[in-house]
């Protein structure tokens, strides 16, 4: 009696088994299911810089065979870019297209990287973001602390300033002058600092308080101020490129904590390699909207050399002003050394 119970109790431990087996085999059998990852990007459809992060998507699920897809949300369905970000350290939302002045509200560190007439010019900027200096501050401490992981910066051009009243030969001609700016203590520094007058507005604002006097300048990249017809009420532009400009791809470590190291390994790559498709994209951008304005009686003047190292001298003090420490100080000496 007790040897059958036995033998009966085998087959039941042998049959469990086999049925075991059969189920890992199928298991082995069955794709991997793939692991869906949602990027906000505000860019509309027919963006330079959206051509780069559809890129970086569809290579991605090629690279991965299907493992990671990338869905892109386009023209800030999501929200904006704040609001994208604020979600994103939570695992809502698991990669963000942003920009420099934007992460400053969630890392004052990446403030170093817009100091006004820091740059002697794109080949400057590219080595500083694309250098030790950027990745430092792109993977950093500070970074993870938030509960993001930068991928990697995109051109966004150079800042510019433009007007409604008579062509600038120089950023001295700004002198009385109503500027637009963004809320930024260092802009409004360096608007004082050329005797002009600083307005705060929202960048929605921009055309209407142009087109109604309330201000008579403004700045942005000429790719934008074609894109968003800036011209139409401010026609003349002044390339002084005070401000260079970087958009970046952030994405969630919270959601970096359900994908392989491998599948990590081909994103950093891939998105890294996004930015030079990105720069060629850029270039021929603002190519094109440079010819394009010159038809639309749009006079487009270039500063002169002696007026970027005036501005250089005026703005220098405001760089070591906006002091966040030893970090930070260290950071801009390691920027303007990156230069000479």
């Amino acid at each position: 009696m007790t040897v059958k119970k036995a033998t009966a109790a085998g087959a039941v431990l042998v049959m469990i088994a086999a049925m075991a087996w059969g189920c890992g085999e199928r298991r082995k059998e069955e794709p991997l299911k793939a692991v869906t990852l949602t990027l906000a990007n505000n860019h509309p459809d027919d963006y330079c810089t959206t051509a780069a992060v559809e890129w970086f998507a569809d290579e991605v699920g090629k690279r991965t065979e299907g493992r990671i897809v990338i869905d892109v949300y386009n023209n800030g369905k999501l929200g904006d870019t704040v609001s994208c970000l604020e979600q994103m350290q939570y695992g809502g939302i698991d990669i963000v297209k942003a920009d420099v002045p934007t992460m400053t509200n969630f890392v004052t560190v990446f403030n170093v990287l817009q100091m006004p007439y820091i740059y002697q010019d794109t080949e400057h900027f590219r080595k500083v973001h694309g250098g030790e200096i950027g990745m430092e501050i792109l993977r950093g401490k500070a970074m993870e602390d938030k509960g993001m992981y930068g991928l990697t910066f995109y051109d966004a051009g150079t800042r510019c300033f433009y007007n409604s009243r008579m062509p600038m030969e120089s950023v001295k001609d700004m002198k009385g002058m109503q500027i637009r700016i963004q809320e930024s203590n260092l802009m409004m520094a360096m608007i004082t600092a050329l005797e002009a007058q600083p307005v705060v507005t929202t960048y929605g604002e921009v055309y209407q308080a142009l087109e109604s006097g309330v201000v008579d300048g403004a700045d942005n990249s000429i790719v934008n101020y074609l894109e968003q017809s800036f011209y139409k009420a401010a026609p003349y532009f002044l390339e002084d490129n005070h401000t260079y400009s970087a958009d970046l791809l952030v994405m969630s470590r919270q959601s970096r904590e359900k994908i392989s190291a491998q599948d990590l390994e081909i994103i950093d790559e891939t998105a890294l390699e996004s930015w030079e498709l990105q720069k060629g994209l850029w270039e021929e951008a603002e190519k094109k909207a440079r010819e394009k304005l010159k038809g639309l009686d749009v006079i487009i003047t270039a500063m002169p050399q002696s007026d970027f190292e005036y501005m250089s001298q005026i703005c220098m003090p405001l760089w070591y002003d906006y002091d966040h420490g030893e970090e930070f100080l260290n950071l801009l000496d390691r920027i303007v050394a990156a230069g000479r």
